[in-house]
């Protein structure tokens, strides 16, 4: 009886791994994919939630600060993919505001403006 309950165990704690694999390496192909551009910027947003889903947004920006393609993934398991978010397309960087997504969104236009103004260490 006990070694049933162990092999259960052990069998999904090797098939959460497993899944947890694949999901990092959706994760590195779109951050790759996305940032083959010629130019612009990329800035990675994520908010991490004890309990409740989390949330990882890209966005992806010309020179200028308009964002030209942003993707979003939300879940609490191993099987969220990322998908497309339309809503901030075609909008500049200062204008963009989301309760759904505050903290993650904050954080990636924080990021891409680092990029946009780069401090010069000495």
């Amino acid at each position: 009886m006990w070694g049933y309950l162990l092999a259960g165990f052990v069998s999904l704690w090797l098939l959460q791994i497993y899944l947890t694999m694949r999901q990092m390496k959706h994760y590195r192909a779109t951050i790759q994919t996305m940032s083959k551009r010629e130019s612009g910027y990329l800035g990675v947003g994520v908010e991490k939630k004890k309990l409740g889903s989390g949330t990882v947004l890209i966005l992806v920006t010309n020179e200028k600060g308009i964002v030209e393609e942003c993707k979003v993934m939300s879940g609490v398991t191993v099987f969220a993919k990322f998908k497309n978010c339309k809503r901030f397309i075609g909008r500049h960087i200062s204008s963009l505001q989301d309760d759904e997504w505050a903290n993650p969104l904050e954080m990636a236009v924080q990021k891409i403006k680092q990029q946009m103004d780069p401090v010069v260490m000495t």
